[in-house]
């Protein structure tokens, strides 16, 4: 059983998201922001993070994952994996495009929103090990 942080201003696509991985066995703690989530990251020392892109600002999620990974606050906490998800390939057809020099910003694995259970269970196994 894994502990997964849930990063996302959605209340519908966090409850879902939380009943698919509770069902999977694992326990999941979410949280409606960047802010917030980043602060839970040191609280709850999660396994993996599933994190949202557009939220307060379009591009929220690259600025968690920035900070997550770049700054000497976060050095405790920059191995654990990221999940991204967004739904914009759904709303443009395309999905973010990040240059090679924004390494930071890029999670560990992308997931278009909307998924299946079995999509989401399959990258979150992959990103745990299993």
């Amino acid at each position: 059983m894994a502990k997964i942080l849930i990063i996302d201003d959605d209340p519908d696509f966090t409850l879902a998201t939380k009943a698919i991985l509770t069902a999977a066995g694992h326990q999941v703690v979410a949280a409606p922001s960047g802010k917030v989530g980043l602060d839970m990251v040191k609280d709850e020392e999660p396994d993996l993070i599933i994190l949202d892109i557009m939220m307060d600002s379009i591009f929220e999620g690259f600025s968690v994952t920035t900070t997550l990974r770049g700054t000497p606050e976060y050095m405790d906490y920059r191995q654990i994996p990221v999940l991204m998800c967004s739904g914009v390939k759904k709303m443009t057809g395309e999905r973010f495009h990040m240059p090679k020099e924004a390494d930071l910003a890029k999670g560990d694995d992308y997931l278009d929103k909307p998924f299946t259970a079995e999509q989401l269970l399959g990258k979150v196994n992959k990103l745990l090990g299993k």
